[in-house]
């Protein structure tokens, strides 16, 4: 994307989960807090399945591009809701410069960050200390340490939500991308 960041932003459990069928299996409201404020004002990525178990006060000041492979669902689309088939025609869209937004945040689903991560500048993930072997909605940790660093380097350990999770958030950039290789010079001096 020339002048426009892709930046997925997902909570992760320790051992890759994101979902239970189609529900996330923790709450941590300091995470929703995150979301919310990281969000507000941008334009969401989102696939039809996760876009309808979104609460409405997630819709609250933010444009959405739904990526939907089956029929479209009913939405208003004075509201900034945008449909789209093709993951093709959603990227194209993105990267013809005739757009006003300078970030574009994918919340999943998982088919979605599986598609998308390999076009993400950047990754914001609230990792959750604890496994669920029952997922069966996974984020692809494989291509986020291979292609990603973190940039956040200092470990502050894991902090306590109010329901008692305990989580941390981390930043992680692209491989060779001008940021990260700002950070390796300042690191190196």
């Amino acid at each position: 994307m020339v002048n426009m960041k892709l930046i997925i932003i997902v909570a992760v459990s320790v051992d890759g989960v994101i979902g239970i069928d189609d529900k996330i299996p923790w709450r941590i409201p300091e995470d929703f807090k995150h979301f919310r404020e990281t969000t507000m004002g941008n334009m969401l990525l989102v696939g039809a399945t996760t876009f309808k178990t979104l609460p409405p006060k997630a819709h609250e000041g933010r444009e959405f591009i739904i990526l939907n492979s089956g029929d479209f669902i009913s939405i208003d689309k004075n509201k900034g809701y945008y449909q789209f088939k093709k993951l093709e025609t959603v990227l194209e869209l993105l990267d013809n410069g005739r757009n006003d937004f300078n970030k574009v945040y994918i919340i999943g689903g998982a088919s979605i960050y599986e598609a998308l991560i390999d076009y993400s500048d950047e990754v914001i993930i609230t990792w959750v200390n604890k496994t669920y072997p029952e997922g069966n909605k996974r984020f692809p940790i494989t291509k986020l340490f291979t292609n990603f660093v973190a940039v956040d380097d200092d470990d502050t350990g894991w902090l306590e939500s109010k329901n008692n999770y305990e989580y941390r958030i981390r930043r992680y950039i692209r491989n060779g991308s001008k940021e990260e290789t700002q950070n390796k010079t300042d690191n190196d001096n």
